[in-house]
């Protein structure tokens, strides 16, 4: 289930967010005593309130706002208890101070906000000698061997706590343990919590009220990763990136299996490039299936595919990984969705051999990964591509690499390209001023593909439209893509109106 945390400074409004969330059907909030202003009434706060609480007095120092004396503070934890609340959260250094009372279940914790514990088995079999009846660790992941080391060894411990009876069902005296990655490398760990055998995930009651680093609001566990319907059959995919924050990847994907009734989950993951080699080695001990690969990882996955198709050879860059049978299959769903919708855009027949393109006049904006992709698709279906970037050892590698020519950036007006393609960042949200282009070098009956897809209409899009341009914004690359890796991930065709429709209302949305 969920725990959803309600921490405000008001015991009015704590009690009327309980109410709230219990009439939603949550089963669980933590109620963080040492938010409110002034000392909390326990009798209406507990014994009446509407659904199972867990009561938290948090330290500064524990990431909480408590800043009176301790003496006080175990005093407020032992008049919780008393009032019987389902859990009382107590620190491993102090559950000693405060006696079992009642029904009420013992959660023992342990934060560490700077890094991961060498010795967990220590760490547990102290918090579980102070009458716990769950292990809470919550401790920050500096690599991602210290976030699969957690979850492995929370798996195992929740594994043997299910095989031997645990205190939670009353089956035995097997302990469960809640592990947190906190921050953002962390937050797929929250959203997989059910993987690893966790009685719970925490959550917040909202965005503005995040009380421990990476954690998700109650309504994007439910909606976005549909929680509470995950089980063990549930197939995980995911997508790495950094940042990871901007990505719609996660919203396109996880309705997508909504939509269509498939049993899986998609989530992020914000990886240093450092770490992406050994993520990619030990993904499978999360089950992942497949991944989407985004900045500025594309480059950096490659030699640690097992097999790829041409293209990622070719290219140097995979925006796609499928995990089958021991193999990390690398695929490259950028060029074809890209030059399909430009070819489209211009009335050609992408299933023609001999397609619109033979012959044409393209110059390609950044040498990045999506320049990568667009080159490499433009020239296998026939166009002559002239590549620039600002960083123009960068272009020069690219047009060694795939054979084209290739123009300083400064220059890059002396060409006259029958279609113009812009694959650098510049015209993104929230620089929407910008174009990499002038409005007046742009001339009617050009193509223009902008890859931006946030905003649709760049400024690079507006202006080619004036000047009578064909115009493709990101939107359509970013939809072709998106369907061919549902396609890879799930066997399933994907509904490219539908994803259309989901970029389109969040872009709107968000203006």
């Amino acid at each position: 289930m969920i725990c959803v945390t309600i921490a405000c400074g008001s015991r009015t409004r704590m009690m009327s967010e309980q109410r709230k969330l219990s009439s939603e059907g949550i089963q669980l909030v933590e109620l963080r005593l040492d938010f409110l202003r002034q000392e909390p009434d326990m009798y209406r706060l507990i014994v009446n309130r509407p659904g199972a609480v867990v009561v938290t007095v948090r330290r500064k120092q524990d990431g909480g706002l408590w800043g009176d004396v301790e003496s006080k503070r175990l005093s407020l934890l032992r008049s919780a208890v008393v009032a019987s609340p389902e859990f009382v959260d107590l620190e491993v250094d102090v559950a000693g101070e405060v006696e079992r009372f009642g029904e009420t279940r013992r959660i023992i914790s342990y934060h560490d906000f700077e890094r991961t514990p060498d010795d967990l088995d220590k760490l547990y079999s102290d918090m579980e000698s102070k009458d716990a009846d769950i292990v809470k660790i919550a401790v920050t992941p500096k690599t991602v061997d210290d976030m699969f080391r957690l979850m492995e060894f929370v798996s195992q411990k929740n594994r043997v706590a299910k095989e031997v009876g645990d205190k939670l069902s009353g089956k035995g005296n097997g302990v469960r343990v809640i592990g947190i990655c906190m921050g953002e490398l962390g937050k797929a760990t929250r959203i997989l919590a059910k993987r690893f055998g966790m009685p719970f995930t925490y959550s917040t009651f909202s965005a503005e009220r995040i009380v421990s680093p990476g954690m998700l609001e109650y309504r994007e566990l439910l909606d976005l990763y549909h929680y509470e319907a995950t089980n063990d059959a549930t197939s995980v995919y995911g997508i790495i990136a950094n940042p990871i924050g901007h990505s719609l990847s996660p919203l396109i994907h996880n309705r997508s299996f909504i939509e269509q009734k498939i049993n899986a989950v998609y989530v992020p993951f914000q990886i240093d490039t450092h770490d992406v080699h050994r993520f990619l080695e030990r993904a499978a001990e999360f089950g992942i299936r497949g991944l989407s690969v985004t900045i500025p990882h594309k480059v950096t996955v490659v030699d640690r595919l097992t097999k790829m198709e041409p293209a990622v050879d070719k290219i140097g860059a995979c925006n796609t990984i499928v995990f089958k049978n021991g193999e990390r299959l690398g695929y490259n769903t950028d060029y074809l969705a890209a030059v399909s919708s430009i070819e489209i855009a211009m009335g050609g027949d992408v299933t023609n051999e001999i397609g619109i393109l033979q012959g044409k006049s393209a110059l390609v904006l950044g040498a990045g990964g999506a320049g990568m992709a667009l080159v490499y698709g433009l020239k296998r279906r026939g166009a002559e591509v002239t590549i620039t970037d600002a960083n123009n050892e960068r272009a020069e590698a690219l047009a060694n690499q795939l054979n084209c020519d290739i123009v300083q950036w400064k220059e890059r007006y002396n060409i006259k390209p029958e279609i113009l393609v812009n694959c650098t960042p510049v015209g993104m949200h929230p620089n929407v001023n910008e174009t990499p282009f002038d409005k007046d070098k742009l001339y009617a009956g050009m193509l223009v593909f902008d890859a931006v897809y946030n905003p649709e209409n760049t400024l690079l899009i507006k202006s080619a439209k004036e000047c009578g341009c064909k115009t493709v914004s990101g939107v359509e690359m970013f939809v072709g893509q998106a369907c061919l890796q549902f396609k890879l991930f799930t066997s399933e065709k994907a509904s490219a109106t539908f994803i259309r429709k989901i970029i389109k209302d969040t872009i709107a949305a968000a203006k």
